[in-house]
């Protein structure tokens, strides 16, 4: 059976409604050509473009987990550190000598070496047993000057107790008025000069003068 075509009256097309193209006024048809272009012409270099993706991002998570091995490292060589304090102050040597042993073994790099060094010179001292090396690993060790020249008065008074008293006078002119031990190793150089049978009237005289505390103060007036 066939199908009766049907045809419409000019007045039923005009009712029947046309359906338009479905593009937007806004839309920039060439600027979307040619984004189509580039991706067409990126697919031959899809291989190089995804390798220096995953490249670079192999590369932040390499330089995170550097930065986590980092703290870690620190804050193992940060703990050891502690517990060196906490045996030197219970005065367990044996405990504290393998404690800084094992931080300037294993944590040589990192800045609480300082620490390892400057423990094991206050547990000579506390011997009476300094040893000048020590002082002069941790001296290359520090940054500042102040902690530097407080080094060089513990290093020219273990000059003083070899009785090497000129090389003792000369490490302390090293220290300079601008620091914080300037007044204790004057002292000290008057102690030397006193020694040696030389007048240091002068010495404590100065110190009296430029000491802000009465300890020093004291010290140089009996001195006198």
């Amino acid at each position: 059976m066939k199908k009766k075509k049907i045809s419409l009256t000019p007045e039923q097309k005009k009712e029947v409604p046309i359906k338009e193209v479905p593009l937007k006024e806004d839309v920039d048809i060439e600027f979307e050509y040619k984004v189509y272009m580039l991706f067409d012409k990126l697919k031959k270099y899809k291989i190089f473009i995804i390798s220096g993706f995953v490249t670079f991002i192999l590369v932040i998570a390499a330089a995170v987990y550097i930065k986590s091995e980092k703290e870690k490292v620190l804050n193992e060589a940060s703990a050891i550190a502690y517990d060196i304090g906490k045996m030197f102050s219970e005065n367990k040597e044996e405990e504290a000598k393998k404690l800084i042993e094992k931080l300037k073994n294993q944590y040589g790099d990192t800045p609480y070496v300082k620490i390892a060094v400057a423990y094991e010179i206050l547990l000579e001292k506390e011997k009476r047993n300094p040893d000048k090396n020590k002082i002069t690993e941790l001296k290359n060790l520090l940054e500042t000057d102040q902690l530097k020249s407080g080094l060089n008065e513990y290093y020219g008074y273990v000059l003083h107790l070899e009785n090497k008293d000129n090389e003792a006078l000369q490490t302390l002119d090293q220290i300079d008025q601008k620091y914080y031990n300037y007044i204790s190793g004057l002292l000290l150089k008057g102690f030397i000069y006193r020694k040696q049978g030389k007048d240091a009237g002068n010495i404590f005289k100065q110190v009296m003068e430029l000491s802000k505390y009465n300890y020093f103060r004291k010290i140089a007036e009996e001195n006198l």
